[in-house]
Order: C-alpha cells, then structure tokens, then sequence
C-alpha cells in the first residue's frame, strides 16, 4: 500500500508543482506590485479600479512608498474593513485634477469590466479628459498604466 501512495505522489507532483508556479496564477499581485515599483516616482499618484484592486497596495505595501492613493478617505485600520474606504466622487475628481501623474491599477484587458461604481467611473472619465497615457503594462491578469497630465 505504501508504494502505491508514493507512486501516486510521484505521479501527481509536475501538476501540483505547475498549480504552484507564478505563471499558472491569474492574477498576480505582487507582479503588479513589482511593476508599480518600477514604473512609480515619489510623489505619483496611484488609483485602483475597482477599488478591490488595493489589495496590490495591502500585499506589496513597500512597492508604493512614495505614491499617494488619491481616492483612500480611510485607511483599513482607521475604517475597521479590509480595504479601507474610499472618498466620494467629487473628492476622487478634485484630488485627481491636481495631480500631475497617476498610476492606474486596475485588471488586465481581457478580464476588465465596465466601471460600475460611480466612484471608478468618476476616475475612468478623469482620467480620460485631463490625462494622456505613457505607459502601460499587463502582467498576469492585472494592468498597470501610467498617465500624465496633458498641459
């Protein structure tokens, strides 16, 4: 019995193995996080649509030090939830008019859904009238995308 266990262990290991591997994930936070790393110069802005998105921020914190998350009114801790809670719509559109970049954290292309949030359509149409993109990346279900403000 006990080689008939082990064989099937043997057997089974590659597909466990390849369930286990980064490129097997379809979203991948700390990739994306890695890429807002790279991408990010102190004092950027960051937005995350939708804003379940944040969990990006909440695994990989260092990878934003020095970017401001312009539509957060209360961080997890001080709102008692998961994700924090974010400001409402005119705030989100005032914040982001003074701002001269934003990193956009949001899913992949081939994932993405319609904004259905006020708030994250609020974002989109700001984002879309004032800002010009200069970047963008898609890595393993998520996307980020660098915009800069047109003058």
């Amino acid at each position: 019995m006990p080689g008939v266990v082990g064989a099937a262990v043997l057997a089974l290991l590659p597909v466990e193995l390849g369930k286990r591997a980064p490129e097997s994930r379809v979203d991948d936070v700390l990739a994306v996080a890695g890429e807002v790393a790279r991408l990010k110069r102190d004092g950027d802005a960051v937005l995350f649509v939708p804003a379940a998105r944040r969990d990006t921020a909440l695994v990989s914190p260092g990878a934003f030090t020095g970017v401001t998350d312009v539509a957060l009114a209360q961080t997890p801790a001080a709102s008692g939830t998961l994700k924090g809670e974010e400001a409402g719509p005119e705030q989100i559109r005032a914040m982001l008019l003074g701002q001269r970049r934003v990193l956009l954290v949001t899913d992949a292309a081939r994932v993405a859904k319609p904004p259905s949030a006020e708030r994250d359509k609020v974002k989109a149409a700001v984002l879309r009238r004032y800002f010009t993109v200069v970047d963008d990346r898609q890595v393993l279900g998520r996307r980020v995308t660098v915009y800069e403000r047109q003058s």
